[in-house]
């Protein structure tokens, strides 16, 4: 419990200005913990949460899991940050696809902040899901689990997340070197035909 106050305290406070010396904190938070294993789980649900709705620190969290992951690797300490990842990134993809149930009796207003507040948790993470493929940190497979959950939800909100979850990949798989560039392409012709004629 004690080294999850620590880990939720350094993300808190993370900024670039501040990267190494609180990278540094994490690091030995992970690296020397009794419980390493559950402080890597603690890391990986508290970066999605946070990515969820603090959308400037998205790439600062994806680099932070990527240094993390090099550096328990490189000093062969015994834990997979990348299973712990994806477990996490699965379960908070699951859990922002639905759109919630805003109440009726809620007057507009309400009703539309309610909204809102899914679109900036939703797209937040998959925001988060795509700055980890460009990183190498989750493998190219979710690409195409995601696309197509977004596009058989089919609601303007999951496109809007698919449209930024494309945008998030960009170049790093828009490649014609990239073996799964086909299938992107068929995502592509997808999405253009649903705009043309939604």
């Amino acid at each position: 419990e004690r080294s999850e106050r620590e880990v939720k305290s350094i993300l808190n406070k993370l900024t670039r200005e501040r990267f190494d010396t609180l990278y540094a904190k994490l690091l030995s938070c992970c690296a020397g913990a009794a419980a390493r294993a559950e402080v890597i789980n603690v890391v990986a649900r508290e970066v999605f949460a946070k990515a969820t709705t603090q959308h400037n620190y998205i790439e600062l969290y994806a680099d932070v899991c990527a240094k993390l992951h090099a550096d328990l690797v490189g000093g062969n300490v015994e834990v997979n940050f990348k299973r712990s990842l994806l477990d996490q990134c699965q379960r908070s993809f699951h859990l922002h696809l639905q759109p919630p149930r805003i109440d009726q009796c809620l007057d507009y207003e309400e009703q539309y902040e309610e909204l809102v507040k899914y679109k900036t948790k939703m797209l937040g993470n998959v925001r988060l899901i795509g700055n980890l493929l460009r990183l190498r940190m989750l493998s190219p497979k979710i690409i195409f689990f995601c696309t197509d959950e977004l596009l058989g939800i089919g609601s303007d909100e999951a496109l809007e997340t698919l449209c930024a979850f494309i945008d998030t990949l960009g170049a790093a798989f828009d490649t014609p070197e990239w073996p799964g560039r086909p299938r992107l392409e068929e995502v592509f012709a997808r999405v253009k035909n649903l705009a043309e004629d939604p």
